[in-house]
């Protein structure tokens, strides 16, 4: 804690009220600070040899383009103290909507619109190639990924995670099944521009107070995609989480920004199925099944026949 102290120390003039160790963070090492009735967060990322900057770059273009995201406020790429990448942002106000159990279903719907409607504009940043942002880059003024293309982000584990699925949880005919749509939807994969995703859109990241939208957190998790890819997260975990209208709301909200087309509701399901059997073989190849896998294969299922439909 001596070390976060030290850092503080740098940013504020004097002593904050507190800080404590922030027990959501995932893999990154996050503290919460008060500082005269405001709360401030620092992130520590764990990696070595990889960098906030890319973050920064991303919350100072949308702030930019006024999206409600954390501003960040200190940063360094490499801090001595803790060999690592550090940085530290305001707070959003409120709290996600994962938690707001008081509220209406028709003042989530609500929120969930204007969320539509900022994350649109979020998935219109371009990046330049396909999956994870790259970390260990020092220029910071353009957002680069790890692929050339699409096809070879999205399909690079595609062929051994369909054999482990077919040898532990699909039939041969449902690996058939998949193989076969992705050929029918082969030109989906063929796409000219990256667009910046949040990577892990959805419910615990979209906050409120006082049923009034007042931002997004965590971009932790950023990628270059298709315009699909968080539209389809955010789907997944709705069936998990939200009804079918609440859904409907955030696509609402998107679509006041960006058209989707005709083929929007099947564009979400290709690409949620591309995610699913990703996330599906990985989760079983770590742990033994549970009621994640046992969701995973059923929302599988379920876009698959979606995407068989004529």
């Amino acid at each position: 804690m001596q070390r976060v102290k030290t850092i503080v120390s740098r940013v504020f003039p004097s002593s904050p009220l507190s800080i404590e160790r922030v027990a959501e963070g995932g893999s990154t090492h996050v503290y919460r600070i008060v500082f005269e009735g405001e709360t401030f967060y620092l992130r520590v990322l764990p990696e070595e040899g990889a960098s906030f900057a890319p973050e920064v770059t991303v919350h100072e273009r949308l702030r930019q383009m006024h999206i409600k995201v954390p501003e960040v406020i200190y940063f360094e790429a490499y801090n001595e103290l803790f060999q690592r990448s550090i940085m530290m942002t305001t707070e959003i106000r409120g709290e996600p909507i994962s938690q707001s159990h008081s509220l209406s279903e028709g003042m989530i719907a609500g929120i969930l619109h204007e969320a539509g409607r900022e994350l649109a504009t979020i998935n219109s940043v371009t990046i330049e190639g396909f999956g994870w942002i790259r970390r260990d880059l020092l220029k910071t003024d353009e957002l680069y990924a790890q692929w050339p293309t699409y096809r070879a982000f999205v399909l690079e584990f595609w062929e051994s995670d369909l054999a482990y699925l077919s040898r532990n949880a699909i039939s041969r005919l449902e690996a058939t099944q998949l193989d076969r749509v992705l050929s029918q939807h082969d030109s989906w994969l063929d796409v000219e521009q990256a667009s910046l995703a949040h990577g892990d859109f959805g419910a615990t990241h979209i906050y409120q107070e006082n049923g009034c939208y007042t931002g997004i957190i965590d971009f932790g998790e950023i990628r270059g995609t298709d315009r699909w890819y968080d539209l389809s997260h955010f789907h997944l975990q709705a069936g998990e989480q939200l009804s079918p209208r609440l859904e409907a709301a955030l696509i609402d909200g998107y679509k006041e920004i960006v058209s989707l087309g005709a083929e929007a509701e099947r564009h979400i399901s290709f690409t949620s199925l591309l995610t699913i059997v990703r996330a599906l073989a990985r989760s079983l190849q770590r742990r033994p099944p549970n009621w994640y896998t046992q969701y995973l294969l059923e929302m599988l299922r379920k876009e698959l026949r979606n995407c068989q439909m004529t």
